[in-house]
């Protein structure tokens, strides 16, 4: 329906005549209904050219201040509550996404959610696959931006087993080297050195259809590889691109949409190569700021979908109004 001057004075018409059933109804007391105390699933279609993607949510995490590198409370209380937020920063949280894109020729996966490896609020990716109309058997590319616990997560089963049976793993080849390098657990913590143990086990029941990438470019037709290292070492962005539209999936570039477009400069804990992973970041907000690409991230409020603008020596993001149009 368009509205219009017709359409709305029909409207109001229908209304008024209903009116004369008011008096009747204001007099039936209303059973009061339980609160669900739930979002809705979390699934949203938008297009880029031809590509129909659906951004897929597995939930939500907090986001504890410590993990913020850089982070000042009053400069971050100011930020939030520019951003419309609560300035309470122990109340932050950062959605957790993935996404389907149907090429028309392919139906990829770009980063799978955390399945029951970080609690409750998370590892609804499967189902609400499910609930968007399809299913991991059709899926024949999964992409991993990166191989960190919250993107690898819904690769395999409790057993091992693969939960995309039919698809393609394809990662960066910087990033498969890293985590499956002898040397690397000696880097990390003790207590995070399980990473690495996530990584190699659900990459490797993928073995027989692996897909290393090598270098930027094409390996889809309308997806493109960009890497973004230091987050990982191998941290990769996908373009999709169809008849002149593009949009940036730009995997853990922005951890928390609320506090780093502000403050670009702040890293975040997990980030390997911290000064590598804030140089990137720059670089890749200056360049979509300027040319209006739109991005996507892993992390940004669901369905992660916006633009950036310059703000002084900083930036400000613009989340897209909603595409009711495929």
């Amino acid at each position: 329906m368009t509205l219009s001057r017709r359409s709305f004075l029909s409207a109001a018409a229908s209304v008024a005549g209903a009116g004369a059933i008011a008096p009747a109804m204001s007099s039936i007391a209303l059973a009061a209904a339980p609160k669900i105390g739930a979002q809705v699933p979390g699934i949203y279609r938008f297009s880029v050219g031809d590509i129909e993607v659906t951004a897929i949510l597995d939930g939500h995490l907090g986001l504890d201040p410590s993990l913020v590198v850089g982070f000042d409370q009053k400069v971050a209380e100011e930020t939030l509550k520019q951003n419309f937020r609560s300035p309470n920063t122990g109340d932050m949280s950062i959605s957790v996404n993935g996404y389907l894109i149907n090429t028309g020729e392919h139906l990829v996966v770009v980063d799978t959610g955390t399945a029951d490896l970080m609690g409750p609020t998370l590892g609804r990716f499967h189902q609400n696959l499910k609930n968007a109309g399809y299913n991991a058997a059709d899926v024949d590319a999964v992409v991993l931006t990166h191989l960190h616990i919250d993107h690898i997560g819904g690769l395999v089963s409790k057993s091992g087993e693969k939960l995309f049976p039919n698809a393609e793993f394809i990662v960066h080849e910087v990033e498969h080297t890293f985590w499956n390098d002898e040397n690397t657990r000696a880097r990390f913590p003790k207590d995070l050195q399980n990473f690495v143990d996530l990584a190699q086990n659900a990459s490797k029941p993928y073995d027989n259809n692996k897909t290393l990438i090598s270098k930027d470019g094409e390996f889809i037709k309308g997806l493109d590889a960009v890497l973004l290292p230091g987050h990982t070492p191998g941290h990769m962005g996908i373009r999709i691109h169809s008849n002149n539209e593009e949009v940036l999936i730009w995997g853990d570039t922005i951890h928390s949409s609320a506090l780093q477009f502000a403050n670009p400069d702040w890293t975040i804990a997990f980030d390997i190569d911290q000064d590598m992973a804030r140089k990137t970041r720059r670089t890749i907000l200056d360049r979509v700021s300027a040319d209006r690409t739109p991005v996507i991230g892993i992390h940004h409020d669901f369905p992660g979908l916006g633009h950036v603008r310059r703000d002084g020596d900083a930036f400000a993001y613009v989340e897209t109004s909603w595409q009711h149009k495929l």
